[in-house]
């Protein structure tokens, strides 16, 4: 599924990584998580690949009311894609009342880089042609058996309260001009506020295990894990982090996993906060 700021590629080695944390916490605390939880899910790219986890509940949320009507909706087997999507159709459907599963599909699936409603995919990628409605509707249908036990909630995160869960946060990245996950009407943009998120992250540490994938931390998250990742088509030059400035870009940077220092410490005793990061 396209999805800007999603983790279709980057997923399966984040998963595997989230899984060796996981197991690593509960073997030296000696304890079990009731859940995995997923603030911001998003596309789903880091979530299908940990469904496999067994004897706890698997929550995904997010904050876009038209996303997580489509994911039910999928789940449920009850979605049906459209064949095709002309321009015209693009554009009628921004005004579709929310929630829409279809509103959805439309503004992820038939957009350029998978910015919802940026703009319409036209039938060419790189010169070579492209079946957009197909490709999202192959790629629902592959995910739908993976998120049968699954259950998603439509809400701010802030309003979650996790206890004795393995929480996974891809929020917003810091230095995206637009918070892209966070937009629910076509011209407007709502605020996401770093400051608070990483507040409220210090919080849930102390009763969870915290994983937060971000590009930059606070110096009291420690980077345990990190790879590179390169940037989309419709990523522009001035929505890019790069260490020069917080604006420009280069052609790819590192994604990295932070947990809180109070809990890094115990899990891995010879890693550091790197000095760059603040």
């Amino acid at each position: 599924m396209k999805y800007l700021g999603g983790k279709q590629r980057l997923g399966k080695h984040i998963a595997p990584i989230l899984k060796d944390i996981w197991a690593t916490y509960e073997s030296l605390f000696s304890t079990s998580f009731e859940a995995y939880l997923e603030p911001f899910c998003g596309s789903l790219g880091v979530l299908k690949n940990m469904t496999d986890v067994t004897d706890v509940s698997i929550l995904a949320n997010d904050y876009h009311p038209d996303l997580i009507q489509m994911w039910q909706e999928v789940k449920a087997g009850t979605f049906v894609s459209p064949a095709s999507v002309s321009e015209e159709e693009y554009n009628a459907a921004k005004l579709l009342p929310s929630p829409s599963a279809l509103k959805s599909f439309i503004g992820f699936g038939m957009s350029f880089g998978g910015r919802f409603f940026g703009a319409y995919s036209q039938k060419y990628l790189n010169d070579k042609p492209e079946d957009f409605c197909k490709e999202m509707t192959n790629s629902l249908k592959r995910i739908g058996p993976v998120i049968q036990n699954v259950t998603f909630s439509n809400k701010e995160y802030q309003e979650l309260t996790p206890k004795n869960t393995f929480v996974y946060c891809d929020p917003p990245y810091a230095f995206s001009k637009y918070p892209i996950k966070y937009r629910r009407a076509t011209k407007k943009y709502d605020v996401f506020d770093n400051s608070k998120f990483w507040e409220l992250m210090r919080e849930w540490s102390k009763t969870n295990l915290v994983v937060v994938s971000e590009v930059t931390a606070p110096p009291d998250f420690v980077n345990v894990w990190e790879q590179e990742r390169y940037r989309s088509a419709a990523q522009s030059k001035k929505t890019r982090f790069c260490e020069k400035s917080e604006t420009e870009s280069k052609t790819h940077n590192m994604e990295k996993l932070y947990i809180h220092e109070s809990i890094a410490s115990k899990l891995f005793p010879l890693t550091e906060a790197k000095p760059e990061e603040k």
